[in-house]
């Protein structure tokens, strides 16, 4: 059989267009070296062709695993778990908020049609996870300085433009929206690979562009902007200790991440609101925190009133002496507080027990993702939404942060809710797409052990044996 009829018969068991073009040229690459090799040792070039043809094994049975194998991949047990939790979201939200009516609810300036809005909001979330569920991911790696350009650009548009409306000195109501930058970094700092120092300035500068449009032009929510630009951080160093970009200096990580974080913290207490520096004294004073800290002082007392289940120890009618009545936002930031004084702590428990599942079900499915693109934007995704979590957990039990973004899925908002899913649903392509993507080396010379590519689970591997 020659070698063009073999590729059609392998490739025409194969359905998905981009497998089918990926597994032909591996496989025309392993026949030609396969053939070359044989040819060396003596056979007559048309004959090494076809004994490498023939080696390659039946092209049916051989098409018929290629197709089993690279196929998209539908995790069910994720999307089960993200309706289950977004169900339970606006049960919570329901129960302990919006029930009480508008009268009750004046307090926090929030009229009859919240619950409606925040049901929208929900659903549009889920739109979003869906399309970027069904969108190939490494489209960040092949246009993510476009991508990267495109967004924040338009976030410095709509904040120089002042359509988004100001907060305590800063565009805050979109300041989640910079969660969906660390996705687009990943492809950014896969993009540059092999650039040697070029790389690393062209990544550092990204980053650095990326924080003057979270710190200086929104400007409110800067603990959200640390967040984002320690996870990028963090995802610059991993790419550093990987070598992504062939920088033998061993000490060039921690270099770089030492002088990042000092800029960082330089930005921090420079673009820092007068509300933000008390924080920030509370947090370093806790002498100081206890004349000073309100919202800290309330949080605790409605602690120390909680009941294992049934609510808070006084009993008090409605929303009296709960969140919504006693601290500024809470529908925002402190909506597992207030489940727990309307069904007590145990609740509260159980909710940070499923969050904290889906966070270790989500960094296994990244720890088991084989391509490095995949890896790194699935961990700078899912260690986000871990801080994210984690922070408003401690806000809850009456740590003083700079800020909080809020409780994924159970916190009221727009833009993060819309975050939040779009992480979801680039950490479920990833997962779609894990045996459909093929990572090659920069050049067929230099291989990883002399593979020429990774299949899925599947790897290509050229061996010259003399003898």
């Amino acid at each position: 059989m020659e070698m063009r009829e073999y590729l059609d018969t392998v490739s025409g068991q194969i359905r998905n267009k981009k497998a089918k073009q990926a597994v032909e040229e591996e496989m025309r690459r392993h026949i030609e070296d396969q053939a070359q090799a044989l040819a060396q040792s003596g056979m007559e070039p048309e004959e090494a062709l076809s004994e490498a043809v023939r080696q390659m094994g039946n092209p049916v049975e051989v098409g018929i695993e290629m197709d089993r194998i690279h196929r998209p991949r539908n995790n069910w047990k994720l999307l089960g778990g993200v309706a289950v939790l977004s169900l339970l979201g606006l049960l919570v939200q329901y129960h302990c908020i919006y029930r009480f009516g508008p009268r009750e609810l004046a307090f926090v300036r929030m009229g009859e049609e919240a619950f409606a809005r925040q049901c929208v909001l929900r659903l549009m979330g889920l739109a979003v996870m869906t399309f970027l569920y069904l969108c190939d991911y490494t489209i960040f790696s092949r246009y993510g300085k476009l991508i990267g350009f495109v967004f924040l650009g338009a976030v410095a548009l709509a904040c120089g433009l002042d359509l988004i409306p100001v907060l305590n000195g800063g565009h805050s109501y979109i300041k989640t929206i910079m969660y969906l930058f660390i996705p687009i970094y990943g492809g950014i700092l896969y993009s540059y690979r092999a650039r040697a120092y070029r790389g690393i300035v062209c990544a550092v500068l990204w980053l650095a562009a990326a924080a003057y449009v979270a710190f200086y032009l929104i400007g409110g929510g800067i603990g959200i902007t640390v967040n984002v630009i320690a996870v990028c951080s963090l995802m610059l160093a991993m790419a550093l200790f990987k070598n992504w970009y062939k920088v033998r200096h061993r000490f060039a990580p921690v270099l770089v991440i030492g002088g990042l974080w000092l800029v960082t913290c330089i930005l921090t207490v420079m673009g820092m609101q007068e509300y933000q520096l008390m924080r920030l004294k509370v947090m370093l004073k806790p002498a100081y925190g206890q004349a000073k800290g309100f919202q800290s002082a309330v949080t605790r007392e409605i602690l120390g009133r909680l009941n294992l289940v049934g609510g808070m120890q006084t009993g008090a009618p409605g929303l009296e002496g709960t969140p919504m009545r006693l601290l500024p936002g809470a529908q925002y930031d402190y909506v597992i507080l207030q489940a727990a004084s309307t069904w007590g702590a145990l609740a509260a428990v159980l909710i940070a027990l499923l969050l904290a599942l889906l966070l270790l079900y989500l960094f296994f499915m990244v720890k088991g993702q084989n391509n490095q693109l995949g890896q790194m934007i699935g961990y700078g995704s899912v260690l986000v939404l871990a801080l994210e979590t984690a922070g408003n957990l401690l806000y809850n039990m009456g740590f003083v942060l700079l800020s909080t973004a809020g409780l994924p899925f159970f916190s009221y908002g727009r833009c993060h809710t819309l975050a939040v899913y779009g992480l979801l649903g680039i950490l479920l392509s990833i997962y779609r797409y894990r045996n459909l993507i093929w990572e090659k080396a920069e050049n067929r010379e230099d291989r990883d052990g002399g593979v020429l590519a990774s299949l899925g689970r599947y790897r290509i591997r050229i061996e010259r044996t003399d003898g």
